[in-house]
């Protein structure tokens, strides 16, 4: 049986845990300011303790894992930073 960290134990840094999340939505963040500029692939992710977080993928890496992401899904996150939520948001 695997052992997961729970979203609420996350600190901020390189997460070397693994954490089984459900993926809620997803959607593309574009850049208005620059023709619609792909910034990041943005999705809500939950976890079996019901805590919410928000996740990104950076443009750089959103073709690689797009075609992977399924809405509703569970997946084993592995090798993540964690940053601290802007707070004017």
């Amino acid at each position: 049986m695997s052992s997961y960290v729970l979203l609420a134990n996350l600190r901020a840094g390189r997460c070397s845990n693994t954490a089984e999340v459900r993926l809620l939505r997803f959607w593309e963040a574009r850049n208005d300011r620059k023709d619609g500029e792909l910034m990041s692939l943005d999705m809500l992710l939950l976890d079996e303790q019901s805590t919410l977080i928000h996740g990104s993928i950076n443009s750089s890496r959103v073709d690689t894992f797009r075609r992977r992401l399924s809405e509703g899904s569970v997946y084993s996150l592995s090798g993540f930073d964690v940053a601290r939520a802007n707070q004017k948001f």
